[in-house]
């Protein structure tokens, strides 16, 4: 139970900077749940990684500059041709397949994806507990 809450203080609403989820309530969560659902096969890959949506928006031209503010003097109009995301605490393995991905199906963009490490479930949980003891 103790793990479950470090878990909560982690990563839990209150230390995210946008909707994760894109939820504003029960029922939209409900809405968009079936509405995922259809033509699924494998209710285990169908999830997007925010990382994923990000840097599509990026790509597009869609990001919003209020919540994904840059460096620079000019505003970003083009394309960009060269992303670098890097992750401090660590990327998984389903968001360097989701940049993999954009990488194969946008041409004219190089995404490249670093971290501080590469988690599993294990590390993931184990980094939960050392912050859980003031280590981190």
């Amino acid at each position: 139970m103790q793990m479950l809450r470090s878990i909560m203080d982690f990563g839990g609403s209150r230390m995210r900077g946008s909707d994760l989820f894109g939820q504003k309530g029960a029922i939209t969560m409900t809405k968009k749940f079936f509405q995922g659902m259809k033509g699924v096969e494998n209710i285990y890959t169908q999830h997007t990684p925010l990382l994923q949506e990000t840097v599509d928006q990026l790509v597009k031209g869609k990001l919003k500059e209020a919540a994904f503010p840059y460096l620079g003097t000019k505003q970003l109009r083009d394309r960009p041709q060269d992303v670098v995301v890097f992750m401090v605490g660590g990327i998984t393995y389903e968001e360097a397949f989701a940049v993999y991905t954009l990488n194969k199906t946008t041409p004219g963009v190089r995404i490249v994806l670093a971290g501080t490490c590469i988690h599993n479930s294990t590390s993931f949980m184990e980094e939960v507990s050392l912050g859980q003891q003031g280590m981190y």
